[in-house]
């Protein structure tokens, strides 16, 4: 079995076309769980809250970044600022409530998602990789 990091590298090393499949994937397995956990805003706090998450994880928002939502999201430049600025510090510890009340599958799903976003720019900070690190846990 791989390491933490050896995983961390792996997705660090997938190229950028393969990173945004696998995150449009991920959103598409997640929106039907966050709609459930999430009605009332139809999973879109959620879901946000993930990705958000993600991006604001090391408090550094690169240009590869911006870039990969809005490949992943289908945003313009003026949605995607908006998307980002929605952007809260309390929706990290949502997601972490989250990951503890999922089935395992679903918690590998957004693991995946939030490795992917962390991973778009090449590198995975020490602060991404704790905040996947205490997803896991």
């Amino acid at each position: 079995m791989s390491s933490f990091n050896e995983i961390l590298q792996k997705f660090v090393n997938t190229d950028y076309a393969t990173l945004v499949n696998i995150a449009k994937g991920a959103i598409n397995d997640l929106l039907p769980v966050c709609k459930a956990v999430d009605p009332e805003n139809d999973g879109f706090l959620m879901l946000s809250s993930i990705i958000l998450s993600a991006i604001g994880s090391d408090g550094k928002l690169t240009y590869k970044e911006k870039c990969f939502l809005k490949d992943c999201l289908g945003f313009d430049d003026e949605l995607i600022d908006k998307y980002i600025g929605l952007y809260d510090s309390k929706m990290e510890a949502l997601v972490d409530k989250f990951t503890d009340d999922i089935s395992t599958d679903v918690g590998a799903t957004t693991l995946t998602l939030v490795t992917a976003i962390a991973a778009c720019d090449e590198t995975i900070t020490r602060e991404e990789s704790a905040f996947i690190h205490k997803l896991l846990s």
